[in-house]
């Protein structure tokens, strides 16, 4: 293909060669092209061209337009690389990689157009631009331009197209230099840096000459130092179709001018201080996109929106709007696709829509059932739909099978109630679906999950098994199943899950061990199966686990970060006079805010929601709360990104492990109410971002370490341990000989061992003694028998089922492992009713004293089990006894 400009003469008058969006045409291609020395027009975007060199288009002089953009070019731009092409009108090389200085342009003194935008062009804005100053088109947007704003711009007097948008440059800049610019039809600004700009128009009183048709000041501090209000030189812009003011912090109300406006298409006030009440009867004809958000706007939707029969997009959402929805939107506003409304205090009915795409409306206060939302599958155009957090009640209809389009479904936070409907399996295209903090219950249906991602069920009454379905073709990177009624074995199937970032089982019924699959979880972060029956030991080859250790390859398929979902509005398409492609930025709103996934985890004795880059940093493994035995694997000091581990509440036994040194990144540590024993490993004292350590009620002994994280811990991380001594516990240490290395953890505890054996001998002889002689009184002597259920039924003493409290599991009494509720049902409703009090395998509290009980679970449980048998056995006799006396006293009636 190549050779054949080379060889036809006939070619070497060509002038006009376009070989653009040819997608594998690489930088060989300049090469064959040496003989076209009459090119005028070069055209070769959207290709896969590297490595920008002079030499490559020094045979080209006569060239007047040249299109490089959409290509992998990187390097620099050298006087050099253009000298030749002093003929140079049209230049693009936008969308690619290059960077440094574009000094190198200034000696382009015929450029018209020039267009840079989307590289990493770098340092300040040499002020030789001034040369060019037959302009009339300058895009330097999305670059790493920084310093203050050129003082050129001035002298560039024939701009039609200037845009400085997404940089960082920096100071005041005044738009007063730009009032000769008659030409001047598209302004864009904005700075991506942290202090932003400072763009001020009210100095003094001026008239542009220009009439401008899009403006673009973002994140500028617009007149700050006069009391951020917006430009009164708008006013006289009456060909405004585009204008984007959002995140200036203005403030006040809306000016008259604008709310009848007839141009304008596309309005984007967000972000901003505005207040007050929307106008009655603001008007925008032509308007299309109308972004009003996160402001300070109150009262009522105007109905007279309903009558701006173009709109397509529309945010009022992150305001303070209340009332109830205009119905007018869904009667008249046939285009509307992009309604969000979120974050408001909206109540009432939700009306039906019917050509809706983007309905969000999370975060108020609708009632109503999801018939009245959805309809009987009028709209099955709808894609996102958004109504969490409101009060939507009754049953899912079988009918939102029929909304086979819809990718996101948010319903969490409402009362709906009832059983998942298994028409909700026909939703093939379901990437999100969201029915957590629910009324829900019954099984989880066996639809398939082809498409989806992210599966919140948390917090529902939700029984029955994991169905088989969802693993089949499953691309699932979040799975919520926290706080239900889930029991039996976790799947070992749950290995197919191979895209799994975040998996959240706590507080179900689980029971057996944790599958030796979970173990080819090659991209799992975070992982919670606390709260539940696991028994055995800990797989030792959960190392194999990711937890921030994975390297992902990038594909196709890749659509940014993985807990982000965005969706941008397209931009009004504005035209203008160009020979090369200007594009306007991309700037619809992308619904991060809205969209950000949000995964709750326990670390550091609290739940924290975790989001957006935080989320994608996050780490966690969670086993506590189950019945675990056996020791810790030494392994699972492998993983070593991981930033939180819990594996409190269980039966571990034998040392901390000393690999658990290599676990550089944790910040919390978790390893109470165990059977650990052996000493504290100074090794320890190496996690530098260790922040929360708890070893509290285990079997451990000798010193706890001193330095390092170490230094900051108190008693509250080592109490109940009756080996431990030194400063951090307030106990001397007697006939204890320090180490200074801890690679044996098994000194130390058979002295220990000794006094333990011995207290728990005589503890068991006693407590056999007492409950035996408690036992034969009471079944001796039934007069005994009864004055003692007559007193604890009229005492606040009684016993049931045993409640124990999840909370305890969660930290919030840190010095009680085991809650129970101990109430009667009486059957005589005057009488006092009984109190609760705790019982712990350490602590008794009633009454206010703690008193000090070393009485193990299994012997509380045995205790229990006695008096609840004496109980019944009691309450029985007594019920027969009352039932002679009320016959009696028929008969003697």
């Amino acid at each position: 293909m190549y050779a054949c400009f080379e060889g036809f003469p006939r070619l070497e008058k060509l002038e006009t060669l376009d070989l653009s969006d040819n997608y594998y045409l690489n930088s060989s291609i300049l090469s064959s092209l040496n003989g076209l020395t009459a090119l005028t027009t070069l055209k070769l975007g959207s290709n896969s061209m590297k490595n920008f060199s002079a030499q490559d288009f020094a045979k080209f002089s006569r060239l007047e337009l040249l299109d490089l953009d959409g290509n992998q070019f990187i390097g620099s731009l050298h006087v050099e690389d253009v000298q030749h092409l002093k003929k140079l009108k049209m230049l693009s090389l936008s969308y690619n990689q290059m960077n440094g200085s574009i000094e190198g342009l200034c000696n382009l003194k015929d450029l018209v157009e020039l267009d840079i935008s989307k590289n990493m062009f770098g340092a300040k804005l040499p002020e030789c631009l001034s040369n060019l100053t037959n302009l009339r088109i300058l895009d330097l947007s999305h670059n790493l331009f920084s310093g203050n704003f050129p003082s050129f711009i001035s002298n560039l007097t024939s701009l039609t197209f200037l845009s400085l948008y997404e940089n960082y440059m920096q100071g005041s800049f005044s738009l007063i230099i730009l009032a000769n610019h008659s030409n001047l039809q598209h302004l864009h600004i904005s700075s991506k840096n942290s202090t932003g700009v400072h763009i001020e128009t009210e100095k003094t009183k001026w008239f542009p000459k220009f009439q401008l048709k899009s403006l673009i000041l973002r994140n500028c501090n617009l007149n700050k130092d006069k009391g951020s209000v917006i430009p009164t030189f708008l006013s006289y812009q009456y060909n405004l179709i585009l204008m984007d003011l959002s995140s200036n912090n203005i403030v006040g109300s809306l000016p008259s001018w604008l709310i009848n406006n007839d141009a304008i298409q596309y309005l984007d006030l967000s972000n901003n201080n505005f207040s007050g009440l929307l106008p009655e009867d603001i008007f925008l004809p032509s308007i299309t996109y109308l972004n009003f958000s996160w402001n300070s706007f109150e009262g009522n939707i105007p109905s007279s929106i309903g009558k701006m029969k173009n709109l397509e997009y529309f945010d009022l959402s992150h305001n303070n709007f209340s009332g109830e929805l205009p119905k007018q939107l869904a009667t008249y506003c046939d285009n509307l696709q992009y309604l969000i409304l979120s974050n408001n205090s909206l109540r009432g009915n939700i009306p039906k829509f019917v050509s809706m795409e983007v309905l969000l409306l999370n975060n108020n206060n609708f009632s109503g059932t999801l018939d009245d939302v959805l309809g009987k599958g009028n709209n099955t155009r709808i894609l996102m739909l958004s109504i969490s957090n409101n009060s939507i009640t009754g049953r899912i209809p079988s009918s939102i099978g029929m909304f086979s389009n819809m990718y996101v479904l948010l319903m969490s936070k409402n009362q709906l109630e009832g059983q998942i409907p298994i028409e909700i399996s026909n939703m093939s295209s379901l990437y999100i679906l969201d029915l957590s903090q629910n009324k829900l219950i019954g099984a989880i249906p066996k639809f398939t999950a082809g498409s989806l991602r992210f599966l919140y069920l948390q917090q529902n009454d939700l029984s029955g098994f994991i169905p088989f379905e969802l693993s089949e073709g499953s691309k699932l990177q979040l799975l919520d199943l926290r706080e239900n009624k889930l029991s039996g074995k976790i799947p070992n199937w749950m290995d197919k899950l191979s895209e799994l970032r975040v998996l959240l089982l706590g507080g179900n019924n689980f029971e057996g061990e944790i599958p030796i699959q979970f173990c080819w979880f090659k991209k799992i972060d975070i992982m919670d199966l606390s709260r539940n029956m696991l028994n055995a030991s800990i797989p030792s080859c959960l190392q194999n686990m990711s937890f921030g250790m994975r390297q992902y390859v990038h594909n196709d398929d890749d659509d940014g970060p993985i807990f982000e979902f965005s969706m941008y509005g397209a931009p009004t398409d504005i035209s203008f006079n160009a020979s090369l492609l200007i594009r306007h930025p991309w700037i619809g709103n992308s619904l991060k805010e809205e969209l950000q996934f949000e995964v709750e985890f326990r670390t550091k004795h609290n739940e924290y929601s975790y989001k957006g880059i935080v989320l994608e940093n996050m780490t966690g493994l969670d086993l506590s709360c189950n019945k675990l035995t056996g020791v810790i694997p030494s392994q699972i000091g492998d993983l070593q990104q991981i930033r939180a581990l819990n594996l409190s509440h269980n039966h571990l036994s034998g040392p901390i492990p000393i690999t658990f040194s290599n676990l550089t990144q944790i910040e919390s540590l978790d390893l109470s109410y165990n059977d650990l024993s052996g000493k504290i490993p100074n090794e320890l004292t190496q996690l530098n971002f260790l922040s929360t350590f708890n070893v509290s009620y285990n079997n451990l002994s000798g010193t706890p370490p001193s330095t390092g994280q170490f230094g900051g811990f108190v008693e509250e991380n080592y109490i109940g341990n009756p080996g431990l001594c030194g400063p951090f516990v307030n106990r001397k240490c007697e006939h204890v000989e320090s180490s200074a290395s801890s690679q044996s953890n098994d000194d130390g505890e058979k002295e220990t061992m000794v006094d333990m054996i011995t207290f728990y001998w005589s503890f068991t002889a006693s407590y056999i003694t007492i409950l035996l002689a408690l036992i034969t009184v009471l079944c001796i002597n039934p007069r005994w028998r009864m004055a003692w259920f007559y007193y604890i039924t009229m005492n606040p003493v009684a016993a049931i089922d045993p409640v124990i409290d999840p909370m305890l599991c969660r930290g919030n009494h840190s010095h009680l492992q085991l809650k129970i509720s101990l109430s009667i049902v009486s059957k005589y409703p005057e009488r006092t009713p009984p109190s609760r009090f705790l019982v712990d395998a350490s602590i008794v509290a009633q009454d206010g004293a703690i008193v000090t009980w070393p009485m193990s679970n299994l012997f509380f449980r045995t205790t229990y089990d006695i008096v609840k048998c004496l109980i019944a056995a009691s309450e029985k006799e007594f019920q027969t006894i009352a039932e002679e006396n009320r016959n009696k006293q028929k008969k003697n009636t």
